[in-house]
């Protein structure tokens, strides 16, 4: 019985891990623009909600893997409900402690507390858990393994896999955040505002270079995995939809007094543009393609994935464009990076023991 709710459970999964991501981009928002009087946001509700989305699966899953499951081979197909639940364990605790510590300290709009760390991370876990086990599921189904008997069919299993990889890219930009938040880590530590006067300016291009790195190894795992042109365009869509309401258009509404709001609502238009060259990748690389013409169309969309990033984006291109220039050879760099590795990233989201003659050629 359980085995036939394996597609259904990780299908909740998948939205609570979408849903914990996209209510953390707004609970920041919030937080930045000293909008957080109280615990009980609507953005810690959606990313509290999102957070018994998985740990509740993740439990199934455990169960599954100690029954059913048991002597299965097929037990791959667990391992993102592991990964989930120590993800979730994670966030059990930081809920609370966040709590606690804004109680105590007040509601700072810093992301490097020790509260917020284990929450992040615990969200980057789930999200990575969900992503294997939507890949997996994906692989499983078109090497016609079983699945049960709900909600089995490619397009829903793909629309999964979307899902997925779009929390997992926003996951990874928030590890990101996460370290390069020098005023965190100043008021965390105790460190100064010397520390953080001699530190900005490296930490905010570190990060503009750095987030190249998660959007360009999931463009081309969701290439290689899914297949089909729009796959990659669809992932942009919905990283940017969220992206562009929490730090953008949200934003640029609440400052409209201000004179920084005309700044942030004048770059929503470019910042949009930013998917075409996106979609124009994904419409004309092909998965299959040699390895050379892989890694060189990585590095060309590498700063577009970079840019795509509703944090750091605004801030460079609304206040402090005249550092693009300076950033665009560095993001070349991380993007040549990306391109020769990507497939070591989209291996260890595959169940390889099992399902390894039904792989894409290029990941082999």
């Amino acid at each position: 019985m359980l085995r036939n709710l394996i597609v259904p459970i990780y299908s909740i999964g998948v939205v609570g891990a979408l849903m914990q991501i996209a209510g953390g981009y707004w609970d920041v928002s919030w937080h930045n623009l000293g909008l957080v009087e109280t615990f009980l946001t609507l953005p810690h509700t959606i990313l509290y909600t999102g957070v018994a989305m998985v740990l509740i699966p993740a439990l199934f899953g455990l169960t599954m893997r100690f029954t059913s499951f048991r002597k299965s081979p097929e037990k791959y197909l667990l391992t993102g409900f592991l990964i989930a639940l120590g993800g979730g364990v994670s966030q059990l605790i930081a809920g609370p402690f966040d709590f606690w510590w804004h109680q105590n300290f007040g509601f700072d709009p810093f992301l490097f507390t020790p509260s917020h760390s284990l929450l992040i991370v615990g969200i980057a876990l789930s999200g990575f858990g969900m992503s294997i086990g939507s890949v997996r599921l994906l692989q499983a189904h078109r090497a016609n393994l079983g699945l049960g008997s709900f909600l089995v069919s490619s397009r829903w299993l793909q629309a999964l896999v979307i899902m997925a990889l779009t929390a997992l890219w926003l996951d990874l930009n928030s590890i990101v955040y996460l370290m390069m938040d020098e005023e965190g880590i100043a008021y965390t530590f105790q460190l100064g505002s010397s520390f953080v006067d001699q530190t900005s300016s490296i930490t905010f291009a570190t990060g503009v270079i750095l987030v190249a790195i998660p959007g360009t190894l999931i463009f081309f795992s969701a290439k290689s995995i899914l297949g089909w042109r729009g796959a990659v365009t669809g992932i942009a869509l919905l990283s940017a939809t969220i992206s562009a309401t929490a730090n953008l258009g949200f934003t640029a509404s609440v400052l409209a007094g201000s004179g920084t709001g005309p700044a942030v609502a004048q770059f929503i238009p470019l910042y949009l543009l930013f998917i075409v060259p996106v979609a124009i990748f994904d419409f004309i690389i092909k998965p299959t393609q040699n390895r050379p013409r892989m890694i060189f169309a990585a590095v060309l969309v590498s700063p577009f994935a970079s840019f795509l990033d509703g944090w750091y984006s605004v801030a460079l291109w609304a206040f402090e464009i005249q550092l693009v220039p300076l950033l665009i050879a560095p993001i070349l760099a991380v993007g040549l990076a990306a391109g020769l590795y990507w497939t070591k990233f989209t291996n260890v989201l595959l169940a390889r023991e099992i399902l390894r003659p039904h792989l894409p050629t290029t990941t082999v």
